[in-house]
């Protein structure tokens, strides 16, 4: 468990010279796969979105209270549902992780933290689109998905737009709202798939 892990030139494609997308990945939460999980080592907790939370068949008899309010990603202060724990699994490596419930609007299924990355003793490198940990049979890796990271990045910031379009000008008109698309991932337990 204490192998050594490297990144270099080599996982770089031509491609990616200059980028600035998130760690975006799918991961085996709970017996699903989850799509669109952004691995973000500046939070210090776990999300979960609700409407994924739905999906997966969960129910709200399973939350834990919160007493707390998150402060900072999306801008508001946001009061979670409740928290879950949840097993999450990275090739070998399985951990429980508890999970905010939050009810709000997001591109991205699920946020994981930097607890959840130190629990696997892992890196997460958003330059090399890689999470690398160790395991009893060596280092293994999870390639980021940089499409869809880039997808959330562009539904994020046309949220943003959309937020700022509906403040009112001067004259008390409305400006034009744009329109955005919702992000649409079906969970199929039978699939194992969301």
């Amino acid at each position: 468990m204490n192998a050594l892990m490297i990144f270099d030139a080599e996982d770089i494609g031509e491609d990616m010279e200059d980028h600035k997308d998130p760690l975006e990945l799918m991961l085996p939460i709970s017996g699903c796969n989850i799509r669109k999980v952004l691995i973000d080592e500046g939070s210090s907790i776990n999300i979960l979105f609700y409407d994924m939370f739905k999906r997966m068949e969960l129910n709200d008899e399973q939350l834990m209270t919160s007493y707390y309010t998150i402060y900072g990603f999306n801008g508001a202060p946001t009061k979670p549902l409740g928290d879950i724990v949840l097993e999450v699994k990275a090739g070998l490596m399985k951990a429980s992780t508890r999970f905010s419930v939050v009810n709000a609007p997001s591109p991205y299924n699920a946020i994981i933290g930097r607890r959840w990355v130190h629990k696997l003793k892992g890196v997460a490198a958003t330059y090399h689109q890689y999470l690398r940990f160790p395991t009893p049979e060596g280092v293994m890796e999870i390639k980021g998905d940089q499409l869809t990271a880039r997808e959330c990045q562009d539904l994020q910031i046309n949220s943003i737009v959309n937020k700022k379009s509906s403040v009112k000008p001067e004259g008390g008109k409305r400006k034009l709202q744009l329109k955005t698309r919702r992000s649409i991932c079906i969970s199929n337990r039978s699939q194992g798939k969301a």
